[in-house]
């Protein structure tokens, strides 16, 4: 019996690849408008916006570092340095999906992705925070963050941000439906926790050609439904059961997003719901432009760490 073979191993990203990584990165711009053209594209902004969640730097020391040091500008491709009115309003109109979308290989590949939330703790004076209970079961003040991911290449599929009273079932739901339908050779699994156990959901993730693996939630009881029904006789199959365990792996990107990015940090620096959210999804969009470039080369999503060590 030969020895295992070990994982392939990732160096530490040096600064400049992290920029030539960055400046890689491409958005389809809007048709030009008559009157005074634009400096700063799509792309220069989404560029300033993934480059400081990595370096874990505000909007102001973003700026400031790029007025220091010219070569940062160069290397991200951009004109000049942006004023702090520039970044803060073009932000809310920034094609945040761009990155989101599958990036290569086989698109009728089996699938497993994975539906959960986490809790955002918010500073004590947003009037816009709610209190609610995090996967622990402890009171936190904040918000929350819904994702739906691709646990094999990191591709977001959708994202929401709401206060942290809101139960996972209902938003779920409508990621859910939001998402585009696709077929392959067999039904894409989505994982979530017993949250998400409902007859509703089952037939909204059968409608987008999804199969989903939900624990099944005690508190109502037994199954009523077909389909609840089918699926907690799934589970008790060996072979759904290994992948439901890969549920957790959600947890660790969560855990990813809030310490190795600092987006835990982050939030403490901004208030209300919209600055909540255009925060989540710049963070976001850092995570998932790079754990797809990590998933060409045959890396787990984990390794962003990594690189944004």
């Amino acid at each position: 019996m030969g020895t295992p073979k070990p994982p392939p191993s990732l160096p530490e990203l040096p600064e400049w690849q992290l920029r030539t990584l960055i400046r890689s990165l491409q958005v389809p711009e809007p048709g030009p408008k008559p009157g005074r053209p634009r400096t700063y594209t799509h792309t220069h902004l989404l560029r300033i916006h993934v480059y400081r969640a990595f370096m874990g730097w505000s909007v102001e020391r973003m700026l400031r570092e790029l007025r220091r040091d010219p070569s940062l500008c160069r290397a991200l491709g951009l004109p000049g340095v942006p004023s702090r009115a520039t970044v803060s309003e073009r932000s809310k109109h920034l094609p945040w999906q761009a990155l989101w979308q599958r990036q290569g290989g086989e698109k009728t590949k089996r699938r497993v992705l994975a539906l959960d939330a986490t809790a955002l703790p918010a500073q004590a004076t947003d009037p816009e925070a709610c209190w609610g209970r995090d996967s622990k079961g402890q009171w936190v003040y904040g918000y929350k963050l819904h994702l739906l991911l691709d646990l094999d290449t990191g591709e977001i599929l959708a994202l929401s941000v709401t206060p942290a009273n809101r139960h996972d079932g209902p938003v779920g739901w409508a990621l859910v439906r939001g998402i585009a339908s696709w077929e392959g050779e067999k039904p894409s699994l989505l994982l979530g926790d017993s949250a998400y156990d409902a007859e509703g959901l089952f037939q909204a993730a059968e409608e987008k050609g999804l199969l989903l693996l939900s624990g099944h939630n005690r508190r109502r009881g037994k199954p009523r439904g077909r389909r609840r029904g089918e699926n907690l006789r799934r589970l008790q199959r060996g072979a759904y059961r290994r992948l439901y365990r890969r549920r957790w792996e959600v947890e660790t990107v969560f855990g990813l997003l809030k310490g190795s990015l600092g987006l835990a940090a982050c939030l403490r620096r901004v208030r209300g719901l919209k600055a909540v959210s255009r925060q989540v999804t710049a963070v976001v969009t850092a995570f998932s432009f790079v754990a797809q470039v990590l998933a060409r080369e045959g890396l787990p999503p984990t390794w962003v760490a990594r690189v944004a060590a």
